[in-house]
């Protein structure tokens, strides 16, 4: 857990935004999230995504831990159109998965 005050040049900024600052590993739609869920309090008071602090406030941020899950990478011959070092293209087959989620699991 990490607590920040609030300090004068930092009144007005809205609370999602101060967070991204001070927990810049953490994306702006997780911190959203967190908000929602109470795991970024002002003040110990559970508070919308759109609160603008003011000087003083008590920002408590409880960081979540990593979810255990037993997805497990698989080799699979791809077509790699183009490679850098900066970009990566490659010609992905119709059908294939990229990113497990709900109503797919292959």
């Amino acid at each position: 857990m990490q607590e920040y005050k609030i300090k004068k040049i930092e009144e007005n900024i809205r609370i999602d935004k101060i967070v991204g600052k001070l927990q810049e590993d953490i994306s702006r739609t997780t911190i959203q999230r967190m908000i929602e869920e109470g795991n970024i309090l002002v003040n110990n008071n559970k508070i919308k995504s759109s609160y603008k602090v003011i000087e003083g406030d008590l920002v408590t941020i409880k960081k979540e831990e990593p979810i255990e899950t037993d997805l497990l990478p698989q080799d699979i011959p791809l077509d790699i159109i183009y490679e850098d070092n900066d970009i990566l293209i490659v010609n992905k087959e119709k059908g294939m998965v990229v990113h497990p989620g709900a109503r797919k699991s292959r």
